[in-house]
């Protein structure tokens, strides 16, 4: 769903608005910005903000003048990744924990929205202080020319797969305490907003199909004989979508290639003659290939949206939790989960509620860039504490600090030392070597290391105050 939202524009709408509304003042603008990014990046998680967000800064960044882009990419990759903590839909590492606990949504974001937002609070001044020289945050910009409706691809889809999004979240937090199957509740909203996109490519390439059937009509009526004067009409979202795809072949998807091959070979076998097999091998070939182009090139005109959509999808972080799992899993047969756990209590038993969530905190964002991302050393150490609170069975105040402890750190273990560290890094990293801006490894660590320091000790420091209101 987040995905067909973007694709239809309104992502992009809302952060060219917000800039637009923001006036001149660049202090003003860097603060509506974070602010965005983080109630964005609530609703959606990081990687929708990461994939709409560095696009519209490279933009933005470009026309203001504004050289290098630190300040800005850097925000919005901090924010984006604090605010992805606060719902369990917001980050895959969020439903790890809710799964490994039995934690419902409701009791999860209740318990960890208040050190979330006081790290927020904290962090906007700190990156003010951090990027306070004038070439990073300019006291004065130039207003943006470019009209937020013009990167509108597709408004209905936009505010339709928008309002399914929220009621499907509100559907989330609500029957969690009846503790349902996450799947029955997202999937099913999920294939109505896939269907209406492909209802909404097909209505597309009819009215296109249709328009350059008229065109031609007319121009065969007015004799015009010049085939450069053909053009086919398409509307701005089918256009924006099909130039996206353009570089991305229809063959990565083998199923549909397997598809239409026999049937390629059935019709070429049938429209050459019997007698002409020892000088046509060749002309076999190149009609098959030419065939398979043409169909090829018809599904991407047909489906512009529905492509990208699926070339989007996380398929491969499936393949990758599921494997990390079973990687886990055998730590835990051989006897390794078990040794861990000991060694937590041990550190638990000297350093009580304090030292579970600090040191929870501190050990999951250093293992986010050791251990296969934050996905893979969330579920190393959920599988650890599972077995320290089996074993051992601690008091709640000192259980609940470490596993909402480790909630945080997986989340800001993102912004820590390495792109890896989190899938959204990779990412992020992509997408602006795309626009040509280059962060090097090093820049990242230097200029995360004071946020994510000051972000966890806040959480954790409120976590503490928490755990003890709650647990008295």
């Amino acid at each position: 769903m987040v995905i067909s939202v973007d694709n239809a524009g309104l992502l992009r709408f809302l952060a060219f608005w917000v800039a637009c509304r923001s006036g001149t003042s660049g202090i003003r603008l860097y603060s509506s910005i974070c602010t965005f990014f983080f109630v964005l990046g609530v609703i959606v998680g990081n990687d929708p903000v990461i994939l709409s967000g560095v696009p519209f800064l490279a933009y933005f960044t470009r026309e203001t003048g504004i050289d290098p882009p630190t300040a800005w990419i850097f925000a919005q990759f901090i924010i984006a990744n604090i605010a992805s903590a606060v719902l369990v839909s917001s980050n895959p590492t969020n439903l790890v924990l809710s799964g490994a606990f039995s934690i419902s949504f409701f009791t999860y974001t209740a318990k960890i929205i208040v050190p979330v937002i006081s790290a927020t609070v904290f962090m906007l001044p700190l990156l003010l202080l951090i990027f306070r020289d004038p070439k990073f945050i300019p006291r004065r910009l130039t207003p943006i020319t470019l009209s937020p409706r013009s990167v509108l691809v597709d408004p209905f889809g936009g505010i339709f797969g928008a309002t399914i999004l929220i009621l499907t979240l509100c559907a989330l937090v609500s029957t969690s305490f009846l503790h349902p199957q996450v799947y029955l509740v997202t999937v099913p909203p999920a294939v109505i907003v896939f269907l209406r996109d492909i209802v909404h490519d097909i209505r597309g390439y009819n009215a296109r199909k249709h328009g350059s059937q008229c065109r031609a009509d007319q121009e065969k009526t007015m004799g015009d004989t010049n085939p450069r004067s053909t053009s086919v009409f398409r509307d701005s979202g089918a256009d924006i979508a099909h130039d996206t795809i353009a570089d991305a072949t229809i063959l990565d998807y083998p199923e549909v290639e397997s598809k239409h091959r026999q049937c390629d070979n059935e019709n070429l076998a049938t429209s050459i003659p019997a007698g002409d097999d020892r000088l046509t091998q060749g002309e076999i070939s190149e009609k098959r290939i030419e065939t398979q182009s043409s169909k090829l090139d018809t599904l991407r005109s047909m489906f512009p949206n529905v492509l990208i959509i699926l070339r989007l999808m996380p398929f491969s972080l499936v393949v990758f939790s599921f494997s990390m799992f079973i990687l886990v899993q055998g730590l835990a047969v051989t006897g390794w989960v078990d040794v861990w756990a000991g060694w937590w209590n041990q550190w638990v038993a000297h350093t009580g509620t304090v030292g579970s969530i600090f040191g929870m905190g501190l050990i999951s964002c250093i293992l986010c860039n050791v251990f296969g991302t934050n996905i893979g050393a969330t579920i190393l150490l959920a599988r650890i504490l599972q077995v320290w609170i089996q074993s051992r069975d601690p008091h709640p105040r000192i259980k609940d600090g470490a596993i909402y402890a480790l909630a945080l750190g997986s989340n800001y273990g993102a912004f820590t030392f390495s792109f890896p560290a989190s899938l959204a890094g990779l990412l992020w990293k992509r997408l602006l070597m795309q626009k040509g801006i280059i962060v090097t490894m090093s820049q990242f660590a230097r200029l995360n290391f004071i946020p994510v320091a000051v972000a966890m000790g806040v959480s954790s420091a409120v976590l503490i105050g928490q755990v003890y209101i709650i647990h008295r």
